[in-house]
């Protein structure tokens, strides 16, 4: 699957969000195309989020008119977000972990 076809989604109070990488920042990243959405993941959601990576193909995930129907269920590829290391947190010039999933006030 292209990585430009890769997302990420997670549970949000209920609902199933999805987080997209992008592309240009991917591609400053090094590694498979999975580690480098892994990376997004850790970057971008609290420590200890459950989420998947999916391809878009996978569902219609590009319609937007029914998704909050949606509800995130866990399956055989879920993962949970780790910590960025010290030298990442400097280099995003970050002050510690996320606390926060996209889309929380």
């Amino acid at each position: 699957m292209p990585l430009e076809d890769l997302r990420i989604i997670f549970d949000l109070d209920g609902t199933a969000a999805v987080m997209i990488p992008a592309p240009e920042y991917l591609a400053t990243l090094t590694g498979t195309d999975e580690e480098k959405v892994i990376h997004c993941a850790d970057k971008r959601l609290p420590t200890g989020t459950k989420y998947e990576i999916i391809d878009r193909s996978v569902t219609d995930i590009d319609d937007r008119s029914f998704r909050e129907a949606w509800e995130y269920e866990a399956g055989a590829a879920e993962k949970t977000s780790a910590d960025l290391s010290a030298t990442l947190l400097t280099k995003y010039n970050m002050s510690g972990q996320t606390t926060k999933k996209p889309g929380e006030d």
